[in-house]
């Protein structure tokens, strides 16, 4: 049996967003905070804007894109009691945020969701807006309103399932950045199987590219059917086979936090999910395939067919693997995983 443990961490290596490129997002985004608590100090002092960090930059499941922007979510929060009817409307504190941010950019699209500021040194910072309490935030959407939405719980959530020691604290008392840098810190050290069957779904998607789920779904069914292995290859496999069966019982992905239990499959189409499902399946045949193999050279071609040239198999010297054999329990792989949705 092939044993491709260490082209899977080559690969990591290699879609795992780059030191350099988390610098660029830092920076810019330290940029944005400085502008907008400048401006709102001095031009609306009864509001003081406080941030926070969010997705997958924050629980480090970010990956290099191929021909896409990478990004960066960075909360605004305005802290307050006022009702929705005694408080300024959405498209006002959007206004107010682009007033902020000025001229210095390339572009900035405002988005019902976000204020999105585009760099042309190929990345974007999205700005989402809340108001109320950091545990009851609600979002500032500019076509729906004020919708009440937590994206802390997310990364509290999934950081639960890595068993990182992560505390929602972190994010929400300033007097805590220094434990929130270290945790931080610590997670790229450790980085856990589960971020890379993450980052591993995610750069399969981003190499098939059209149709592909977003980002938080592939977190989502990633997290919750993962299953744990000595080898990222076996967990991977293990991991897709539960994905699979989960989806056969039921075609959703329901969303584990605010708004609980949203489907975030529902509005995909019966084409959609049926091309979702047939890459799915020649993955997952593939992925046994190369692991009955005895050959890493063809092991590592067929893991490729679905991640692309970033996927090192130039590292290979062509023959066998010494002691290959045929591993028969991959059959019974998916009976080990409890997908969290079906409890």
């Amino acid at each position: 049996m092939a044993d491709c443990h260490d082209l899977f961490q080559g690969f990591n290596n290699r879609v795992r967003l780059t030191d350099a490129k988390r610098e660029n997002l830092k920076e810019a985004r330290d940029v944005l905070r400085n502008k907008i608590t400048i401006h709102f100090s001095q031009n609306r002092p009864s509001y003081r804007p406080q941030f926070q960090g969010q997705g997958s930059y924050v629980m480090d499941t970010i990956v290099n894109p191929i021909k896409w922007d990478y990004d960066l979510d960075d909360g605004v929060y305005f802290l307050g009691t006022a009702s929705k009817e005694n408080r300024p409307t959405p498209v006002s504190f959007h206004n107010w945020i682009i007033e902020a941010i000025g001229t210095h950019t390339d572009k900035v699209i405002d988005k019902n969701t976000c204020v999105r500021v585009v760099y042309s040194a190929g990345f974007h910072i999205d700005l989402p807006i809340y108001y109320a309490s950091y545990y009851s935030p609600e979002l500032a959407h500019k076509r729906d309103g004020w919708i009440l939405s937590n994206p802390i719980e997310f990364i509290v959530w999934f950081e639960s399932k890595t068993n990182s020691g992560f505390k929602q604290e972190f994010l929400f008392e300033a007097a805590r950045k220094e434990e929130f840098r270290t945790w931080a810190e610590d997670v790229r050290k450790k980085d856990v199987q589960l971020r890379r069957m993450v980052r591993y779904l995610k750069g399969w998607c981003d190499y098939k590219n059209g149709g592909m789920p977003s980002g938080i779904i592939m977190t989502i069914l990633a997290a919750g059917n993962y299953v744990p292995d000595q080898r990222d290859d076996m967990s991977l496999y293990r991991t897709l086979e539960a994905i699979r069966a989960s989806l056969k019982k039921e075609f959703v992905c329901r969303r584990p936090t605010t708004p609980k239990g949203e489907d975030l499959f529902a509005e995909y189409t019966v084409e959609q999910k049926s091309s979702f499902s047939k890459r799915l399946d020649d993955l997952i045949e593939d992925g046994k395939r190369a692991l009955n193999d005895s050959d890493k050279k063809n092991a590592c071609e067929k893991w490729k067919i679905h991640f692309g040239d970033r996927f090192p198999c130039h590292l290979v010297s062509t023959g066998p693997t010494i002691g290959a054999a045929i591993y028969e329990p991959l059959r019974d792989i998916a009976k080990t995983s409890t997908p969290w949705y079906r409890k």
